[in-house]
């Protein structure tokens, strides 16, 4: 037996045993079950229950399919498939009496064994007769492999034969499966020419790392086996051709889990075998070094209260104070109940002392806890307070002050700014407009052609300067919120294709394609359709300006969770050497690059009107792909 225990051959053996026997005790159990249910004992398959049951289902779908309306269940394709090889009639009462509701009928069937079940129903509420479905079933004599009927009649024609004794096999292959399992566990550990047992590789992994990665695993291969499981259930009725290729899968997971949940049993029994087993998990290894430190820190302690001066007087006031109350105590035990009541007075005079620095210590870090969650009005109250309290205290209320005074100067300057760009906005455009219109006006006179020229080059960039101060006018409202919003439920893909086809002649002007993948169904959600609508011309402006030619746009829309979000994803022309935080500032395209028109503000005009939106518009750079990325609430 010693001999057997250290054999590589017989562990393998014993393994492909375990795993066939097993395999062979389940799959005979599922068939004795079938025994005891009636199942597999008729003469033929015709009159054994499997194919009556199996009729039966098919002929309920029929039924269903020809008097219910049902668009969620395909009958028709279920019958095709998972049914195949089957026809059928439905009759309105009698076959010879009634009305033919619906038939299906295969093409050049010979059929080989029919069925009439009759489905009742009860009387309507308003007083009418009952009526009742005949349907008359015909099975076909070669269905194709994929059908439930061949399926059936394999299982009958492998269960029928052994019926009788199926029981007695199923024990017989348990006892088989359990002896060989027996054997693997009195073999784990033990190794030819070595003495004792002996730790293989996945033996000496920390247990408490193993048991996670290995139950992990084995987890791992029963979902995806369950998975498939349910795959082949609904390629039943879609696909029956891939419902093999699903089976096979189901099977090598099923073993891949059966194996791995074996090579963790038998490394606990080479574990238990060992001794000492709960020395080789991270728990244990953790808790020795967590003792370790703590001895090194309490040495490192004491060595500390030797160093600094504040801890000797701290030592030295409470040294006193318990030699004081040693000394009393004695004096106590003489009998003398004057020392006692001191000793009482000291300890009360210590608590208290105790609960009043525990409450001033507990103001202070109320008050720096408010400081640090943004609080700037938060003030210690430092009248009842003495020596390095009070100082900390009143420190903590200038740090307050001068935040505040700090976070005041920086609103105010941002105020001022946002007043000074509007003002000034708006101060050119009154002379700005006048400009257009006269070049307009002398557009339409008759010019030389230098002058001509010139004035070409004065009417593009006026109406650039145009542009530029209206985009400054348009950022400072976004940002100060200064805008009317009105949220209703807008169709995004409608206004998405909307928007690419006032771009067409630009994108065609640069040979731009654009994808939309917006999947299935409409998606809808909650925005002002105006300002949307403008944040779409800003980011098509950016594509038609910046993308590189010959490349393609990709816009898609999707929806998770109650949140509607846009991707427009491009190649860019130039090198993206700017962080995306810095493109959604201001003018940032003027700082880096000056060869093309813009006035920089797009990205942000469109974040400040997203966010006033409720939503939010974030942009990345992976290289030269350049990706925004808008969010907002959904309609639904």
């Amino acid at each position: 037996m010693r001999k057997l225990t250290e054999s590589f051959a017989a562990k393998l053996v014993a393994v492909v045993l375990l795993v066939v026997l097993s395999a062979g005790a389940v799959l005979s159990t599922l068939g004795t079950m079938l025994v005891w249910s009636g199942m597999a004992t008729a003469p033929s398959f015709y009159d054994d229950a499997l194919c009556n049951n199996t009729m039966h289902t098919a002929m309920s779908y029929a039924l269903w399919k020809e008097t219910e309306d049902a668009p969620y269940m395909d009958y028709q394709q279920r019958l095709i498939n998972r049914y195949a090889g089957f026809a059928y009639e439905v009759w309105e009462g009698e076959p010879e009496s009634g009305v033919l509701v619906g038939s299906l009928h295969l093409d050049q069937a010979q059929y080989v064994h029919t069925q009439t079940d009759v489905f009742n129903y009860t009387a309507p509420t308003d007083g009418s007769p009952a009526h009742y479905y005949t349907v008359v079933g015909y099975l076909s004599q070669d269905p194709p492999p994929y059908s439930a009927f061949a399926f059936y009649e394999n299982v009958y024609n492998f269960l029928e034969p052994i019926a009788n004794y199926i029981t007695i096999l199923t024990v017989v292959l348990a006892l088989g499966a359990l002896g060989a399992l027996i054997f693997l566990f009195c073999a784990a550990g033990h190794r030819r020419g070595v003495e004792g047992i002996f730790p293989n590789w996945q033996d000496r992994i920390p247990l408490d790392l193993y048991l996670a990665a290995m139950g992990t695993a084995c987890g791992t291969f029963l979902a995806l086996a369950m998975g498939a499981c349910s795959a082949i259930q609904y390629n039943m009725d879609i696909s029956p051709a891939s419902v093999f290729p699903l089976a096979s899968g189901a099977v090598v997971c099923f073993l891949l889990s059966a194996l791995t949940a074996l090579a963790m049993l038998l490394s606990l029994a080479t574990r238990l075998k060992l001794g000492k087993w709960w020395r080789n998990t991270l728990i244990w290894r953790a808790l020795r070094w967590c003792g370790r430190l703590l001895k090194r820190t309490v040495q490192a302690v004491g060595n500390f209260t030797h160093i600094l001066p504040m801890t000797w007087r701290t030592v030295l006031l409470v040294g006193g104070v318990l030699v004081a109350q040693l000394m009393l105590t004695l004096l106590a035990f003489d009998g003398n109940g004057f020392y006692l009541l001191v000793l009482l007075a000291m300890d009360g005079i210590l608590v208290m002392a105790a609960a009043w620095l525990s409450m001033q210590l507990q103001q202070i870090k109320a008050a720096g806890q408010a400081l640090a969650e943004g609080d700037l009005e938060t003030k210690v109250d430092t009248r009842k307070m003495y020596w390095d309290l009070k100082t900390h205290g009143e420190n903590l209320n200038a740090i307050g002050v001068g935040l505040n005074r700090a976070v005041e100067q920086r609103m105010k300057s941002e105020r001022l700014k946002t007043e000074l760009i509007t003002n000034v906005s708006h101060d050119i455009k009154t002379p700005l407009t006048s400009i257009v219109n006269y070049v307009d006006l002398l557009k339409k006179e008759e010019l030389p052609e230098t002058a001509a020229e010139y004035l070409s080059v004065l009417d593009r960039q006026s109406r650039r300067l145009k542009k530029l101060t209206e985009d400054l006018v348009e950022a400072s409202k976004a940002s100060t919120g200064n805008v009317a919003v009105h949220l209703e439920p807008i169709v995004v893909n409608e206004i998405i294709h909307q928007a690419i086809g006032d771009y067409d002649e630009k994108l065609t002007a640069g040979n731009l394609e654009v994808i939309v993948s917006s999947y299935e169904g409409n998606r809808k959600a909650l925005a002002d359709g105006r300002l949307l609508w403008r944040v779409l011309d800003n980011l098509l402006g950016n594509v038609c300006k910046y993308a590189m030619a010959g490349t393609r746009v990709y816009v898609d829309v999707t929806e998770n969770a109650g949140i509607v979000k846009l991707s427009m994803k491009n190649i860019s022309r130039d090198p993206l050497n700017v962080n995306p935080d810095e493109l959604m500032e201001r003018f940032v395209r003027g700082d880096v690059s000056r060869h093309t028109e813009g006035s920089g503000l797009g990205l942000n005009i469109a974040r400040s009107l997203m966010e006033l939106m409720g939503g939010s518009c974030v942009v990345s750079t992976d290289g030269d792909l350049f990706k925004a990325e808008l969010t907002l609430r959904s309609a639904e």
